[in-house]
């Protein structure tokens, strides 16, 4: 088995076991339709199906350097989604997603930070407006947000 397809197969393992945890979040009312699962469990998906692209379509002639070299980038990416997730809750949405977001466009090969982080703050305020003003879902505060 290759590196590309252990990577895929944990990258596999975790999505699964990320959406599993998104299916524990309830909503706050019963008119809370999508709920607060639905950004969580959309983005598990997407990663669980991109893993199964990763790992279908991998060769097994892959010559390369060793596994670091090769999946460093994306290793440090799912333990930054883990940070992200873990800090969500104590350092709030609008904060943490604008981090993750702007630090993953540099860490993936953005040159202009200011760049990476126009994408990011767009991106974060999108989201914000998608989630708190129109679909009217609280998101968490922390230590810098804004209150309805």
């Amino acid at each position: 088995m290759t590196a590309d397809r252990i990577a895929a197969v944990v990258l596999l393992l975790v999505s699964a076991l990320y959406m599993r945890q998104a299916l524990g979040y309830r909503g706050a009312t019963v008119a809370d339709v999508v709920g607060p699962s639905a950004y969580p469990l959309l983005l598990g998906g997407l990663t669980a199906l991109l893993a199964f692209v990763q790992l279908v379509g991998s060769r097994r002639d892959v010559a390369g350097g060793p596994f670091w070299g090769r999946h460093g980038r994306a290793v440090v990416l799912v333990g930054a989604l883990f940070a992200y997730i873990l800090l969500l809750e104590s350092v709030g949405f609008l904060l943490t997603t604008f981090a993750y977001l702007t630090l993953s466009h540099l860490w993936l090969g953005e040159r202009l930070w200011w760049r990476a982080a126009g994408i990011g703050l767009a991106i974060t305020l999108g989201l914000w407006f998608l989630f708190d003003r129109t679909l009217d879902l609280s998101l968490p505060i922390g230590w810098f947000g804004l209150r309805r």
